[in-house]
Formats: structure tokens, C-alpha cells, sequence
């Protein structure tokens, strides 16, 4: 198989963790990607097998928050070493077989040891898909404020600027560097100016009580998906943003285990997050926060940051204990809100978004044996992708569903992705912007969306450093 890469050179791959913070030249890896390949096939036999959640020293006891520094020197901010050619869409992951609980479910490996996710779309069509996320995050920069954010309600501020900053480096654009370094810079400056006296990132201040779409709501949301950005692009900044952001991200992971660790109210609750309130003893977990907040610790991690094993394994227990096991109820999905102890009498919520979003992490996680995948990847494959209209939070289950079946590949993202294509490609503006979504959504406008729908398009290009297999 053959993969041209125009303009310039991209510079990432599934590579050690120093070498993925290196990889940007002087000249600038700004990467605009073209997906035009023949029917070949290869695999990048020099890749590490891709990180998951595991701590490398073998530590798994709790380290006290003053030391949650980062460890050594492998990546020292705004140092360069080489660059790194990548074959995109050519993945090799080694992984364990899956043990599957239902005699209907895959026969096969449940992840692909080894997938072309270029494979999902003939050249012609990956020419459109380009084209629709050029257009996007061209309309996006056009959006960005003085200050730096990308418009969206402030309750979801900084998240919306985050968001957008990865849908430019989903593309191989990167900060101080071509045509869009000054847009990315200029946001990482912004949200790194919200980070508050407790560590936590909120454009708003947060005071209780947690009602529906207020700052105390929305503040871990936002606090997690802005550490996520920063781990993404630590080190690939000068060497003065690279400080500030290190510094940032040591005091923003001492709140996020403080967050993690407060007494809860229900015993399954234990290792989740939720909102800013309530506090010990009657703080509370669920799963729309907790996968954002294990997508922080793993960026973080990859980073070069000392997180313990033990924070990402009481998270992923919390996921695994929002499973539903009854095939009665996966009519909408297959993981709920929160875990029926936690929540007996409530709308279990079982979703497509929360589905997606749990995949996802337990995949990342290195829960592959669970259950919970298996019948995830059948619930998938049993139903055509939904259209916006027919599931709610259309753009961020849209940008889960992607993420998950690339890290599935195979048959699966072959199936699935290119029916996402379509959807995402037929919703688009004329000025490439994509619309508001619908219900929650809807309050967070169309820079959320079109930086989701980017996203959701740009899996194959494994540019970010979090979702490479």
C-alpha cells in the first residue's frame, strides 16, 4: 500500500513516549494529509506496542499530590531531536484474545492485531473527507476571539477552545508553526489563563449548588478536556509555553484526584468523577465525566507525568460497573449513566454516547477481556449509524463512536466509519462550518461541533498522540 503525504512531512507515529514529544522540526511538521494509496498492504514492524494504562516503573502504590511532577527528562520542553516518518492508516498492536461471553458474539480477535484504517474509503473518498476537514478548520479559525477561544457558552469554556485546538492537531497542524500555529498558540494561551487558585479550569467561577448547564456542572468537563489538550501538546510548544504548561497540568492533576477520591455516597460510585458538588461525604460519579477524566490521566501519562497505575485502575472498575448485562436493555446501547446500585430509581440513560464513550476507555484502558466490548462491537455492527436527528449528543457520540472503532479497526471500522463519513459530510455547511446539535448540544454551538465532527473524521491519520493503537 502506498500513502502520499503532500506539502510536508508528518511527523508522528506510534512511537516511544519521548520520541512522540519530539516530533516536530525546526522547519515545522505542519501535515496536510492525503489518504490516495493502492489495494497493498504493510505494517510498520519499528512501532512499540501502543501505550495503555499501565505504569511503566511498575508502581502501583498512591503518590502523594506534591509529587505528581513528571518523571525525568526524557522530553525536555521545546527540545527537538529528530523527525519521525509515519505510515499512516499501517497499525501493529499486539493484544491478548478476548474472552467472549455470548456464543453469538465475534469468533475472531475482538481488536485487529494489525489494520489499514485508510482501508475504510477508497482515494476518491477520502479526497472529500479531506476536503470537508480543511473547509472546517478553516471556518474554525475564522471564529477564534480576541482572546483566544473559540465562541461557545462560557459554562463550557475552556472545553470548546480544547476541542478545537485538537481538531487542528488531528490535521498535523501545530502551535508556532504554519499556516494555523499562531490560532493553536494563541487558544493553548487562553486556556491556560482559566486555571483557577484549586487547579481546576473554568472560565467561570464555581460555587454550589450543581444545577443543570451551571459552572459547578460543567467544571470537571472542562477541567478534564483542557488537561487532555495540554498533555497532547506538551512539548510540541516553545520551551516557555512548555514550562507553563507543566506547571499547570501538576496543579490541575492534584484537584483531578482530589475530584476522584472524595467520599462518595454510594459505594459503586468509588473511583468515578462527576461535578464540582457535592463534596465528601455525599459526592457522587458518572460515566459522561469519568471517560473524559480517564482521557486526561492517559494524556498526562503520556506525557511524561508520574500518574499511578492504581488512579486509572479505580476508573476503569467505575466504567466496568456501568455495564448492563441484560439483552433486553441494549436497545439504545449497552452502558448507562451510572451503575444501577448508584442509582436504582433513575433513568438508567443507557446510550449511544455513553456506549461509545465506555468502549472507548476500557479499550485504552487495556480492559480488552470485558465483556461489555464485545457486545459493544455487536450492538455496532446490528444497526445502521444513526443519522443526527435519531441519537442524542449526535456530535460527541459521533466523535466516541470513531475513536472506539478505530481503536477496534478490522471489519468493524471498515464498516462503521464510512457510514459516519457520510453522515458528517452530508450535515456540513456550505462554509464548512457543521450545525449546532440538538438539545444540550445545542447551548455549546458550532465551533463544538464542527471541532467533534473534525475529530471523528481524523482517526486514520493517528496524529494525536492519546488515540494512537
Amino acid at each position: 500500500m502506498k500513502i502520499s503525504v503532500s506539502q510536508t512531512t508528518v511527523c508522528h507515529g506510534s512511537v516511544s513516549r519521548a520520541e512522540q514529544r519530539s516530533r516536530h522540526d525546526a522547519m515545522g511538521c505542519h501535515a496536510q494529509v492525503s489518504m490516495g494509496m493502492d489495494d497493498g498492504r504493510t505494517a510498520n514492524a519499528d512501532s512499540e506496542t501502543p501505550f495503555i494504562f499501565e505504569a511503566n516503573t511498575g508502581n502501583e502504590l498512591p503518590v502523594a499530590p506534591e509529587r505528581l511532577l513528571r518523571k525525568g527528562t526524557a522530553h525536555r520542553p521545546g527540545h527537538v531531536t529528530r523527525i519521525l516518518p509515519i505510515l499512516l492508516g499501517i497499525l501493529v498492536v499486539g493484544v491478548g484474545k478476548p474472552a467472549f461471553a455470548q456464543d453469538e458474539l465475534p469468533k475472531k480477535p475482538l481488536i485487529a492485531r494489525t489494520t489499514n484504517l485508510s482501508g475504510a474509503l477508497p482515494p476518491g473518498e477520502w479526497t472529500r473527507v479531506e476536503s470537508s476537514i480543511d473547509s472546517g478548520l478553516a471556518w474554525l479559525a475564522k471564529q477564534q476571539a480576541d482572546d483566544g477561544r473559540f465562541p461557545s457558552d462560557e459554562i463550557g469554556q475552556p472545553a470548546v477552545t480544547s476541542m478545537a485546538i485538537m481538531a487542528f492537531l488531528s490535521r498535523g497542524h501545530v502551535p508556532d508553526q504554519g499556516p494555523y500555529g499562531a490560532t493553536i498558540s494563541k487558544a493553548i494561551d487562553f486556556v491556560l489563563s482559566t486555571q483557577r487558585r484549586r487547579g481546576y479550569f473554568s472560565l467561570l467561577p464555581v460555587t454550589p449548588p450543581s444545577n443543570h448547564l451551571t459552572p459547578s456542572q460543567t467544571v470537571t468537563y472542562n477541567h478534564a478536556i483542557a488537561g487532555m489538550m495540554l498533555g497532547e501538546v506538551y512539548g510540541m510548544t516553545s520551551a516557555e509555553r512548555s514550562q507553563q504548561i507543566e506547571d499547570a497540568l501538576a496543579r490541575a492533576l492534584v484537584y483531578h484526584r482530589e475530584v476522584q477520591t472524595r467520599q462518595k455516597k454510594y459505594e459503586s460510585d468509588k473511583g468515578g468523577w462527576r461535578y464540582g458538588f457535592p463534596e465528601s461525604p455525599n459526592a457522587n460519579s458518572d460515566l459522561s465525566v469519568t471517560g473524559w477524566a480517564l482521557m486526561f490521566l492517559r494524556s498526562a501519562r503520556n506525557a511524561e507525568f508520574n500518574v499511578p497505575k492504581q488512579y486509572f485502575d479505580e476508573g476503569l472498575d467505575y466504567v466496568e460497573r456501568c455495564y448492563v448485562e441484560d439483552p433486553k436493555d441494549h436497545k439504545k446501547g449497552v452502558f448507562r449513566y451510572r451503575p444501577l446500585a448508584s442509582a436504582p430509581g433513575e433513568n438508567p440513560q443507557i446510550t449511544h454516547a455513553n456506549t461509545a464513550s465506555a468502549m472507548l476507555t476500557l479499550i485504552l484502558g487495556g480492559r480488552l477481556d470485558h465483556e461489555g466490548l464485545a457486545v459493544g462491537v455487536n450492538w455496532f455492527r446490528q444497526r445502521d449509524y444513526p443519522r443526527p436527528w435519531q441519537t442524542g449528543y449526535f456530535y460527541l457520540a459521533t466523535y466516541y463512536s470513531s475513536q472506539a472503532m478505530a481503536q477496534v479497526g478490522g471489519d468493524t471500522w471498515n464498516e462503521i466509519f464510512p457510514q459516519i463519513a457520510r453522515n458528517l459530510i452530508e450535515e456540513q455547511e456550505d462554509d464548512g462550518s457543521w450545525p449546532p446539535g440538538t438539545g444540550t448540544e445545542k447551548n455549546f454551538g458550532s465551533a463544538y461541533s464542527t471541532s467533534l465532527a473534525v475529530l471523528a473524521l481524523t482517526p486514520a491519520y493517528q496524529l494525536l498522540p492519546i488515540y494512537q493503537r
